[in-house]
């Protein structure tokens, strides 16, 4: 997940791909106690679920209503920053 935040992320926002995120999401990985932000400020929600599927989500490879992921918080605003895309 850092990776696609820290690097893949930044580099589709300089190439005009996406737009940077105005609110911060967390990340929850319920399978290992990991846990990510990204964005700026205090989160306005959190999507919890196994890594895999985190990962899969954001390389485009599983939909956000595959049934695993569960919110807690602000979701239509998680909604919007998974918007994406995150990576080429």
């Amino acid at each position: 997940m850092a990776e696609v935040f820290d690097t893949m992320a930044p580099r589709q926002i300089a190439r005009g791909r996406t737009q940077p995120p105005t609110a911060a999401l967390c990340l929850e990985a319920t399978d290992t106690g990991a846990s990510w932000e990204y964005g700026p400020g205090a989160p306005v929600a959190t999507l919890a679920a196994p890594a895999e599927s985190l990962l899969l989500l954001l390389w485009g490879r599983m939909p956000l209503d595959g049934g695993v992921f569960v919110w807690d918080g602000a979701e239509k605003a998680g909604r919007r920053i998974l918007q994406g895309p995150f990576t080429p």
